[in-house]
């Protein structure tokens, strides 16, 4: 297993901490960051802060790291891996997986680079061609581009929330601070 995948796959648990009950939080009862509706997807069916950390991390594994193929995606930047991961904990693999398909193909020059993707938030064989032509064709400062347009892409995602529900107001320093400080 990669040491990358562990050391990020831990620092999300840290970061989401431990138990939380917020009845303003759409994600209600959590543990570690993992919801209770999930937790009893993986069979878990004791008290939310009883979940098990190695359960969490499988969920964590299982969920949110192999979906977004972060293993391929780690040798090519390991700061695209930890942003594309912890933007599927927070917002959801297939919004993550948009994010970078959109940002590709804006960045592909009509398509002289590769061809348009498919922006289904599926991250396959595709994807990863268009990201190693791009990475290929722009070299690091282009990565450095793709990055932080995947960066401001979360951040206005996360702006979006509030705007449409003050409630969720609350909530944005902690997540832009995330987003900025990751």
């Amino acid at each position: 297993m990669s040491q990358l995948r562990n050391r990020l796959i831990a620092e999300v648990i840290e970061r989401e901490g431990g138990y939380v009950n917020d009845p303003t939080d759409r994600g209600g009862e959590t543990m570690y960051g993992i919801t209770a509706k999930v937790a009893r997807e993986y069979g878990f069916k004791g008290v939310m802060r009883d979940l098990p950390y190695e359960l969490a991390f499988k969920i964590y594994q299982d969920r949110y790291w192999a979906p977004l193929k972060l293993d391929e995606i780690q040798p090519l930047s390991e700061v695209l891996t930890e942003q594309l991961f912890d933007f599927g904990v927070n917002s959801g693999v297939s919004r993550a997986g948009k994010c970078l398909q959109r940002v590709l193909n804006v960045l592909n020059n009509r398509q002289t680079l590769y061809p348009d993707l498919a922006a289904d938030g599926v991250v396959g064989s595709r994807t990863l061609r268009a990201l190693i032509k791009f990475i290929d064709h722009r070299k690091q400062s282009g990565l450095k581009v793709l990055i932080e347009a995947v960066r401001g892409q979360r951040i206005s995602f996360c702006i979006n929330i509030a705007v449409k529900d003050e409630s969720q107001e609350k909530y944005q320093f902690g997540w832009l601070k995330r987003i900025v400080h990751l």
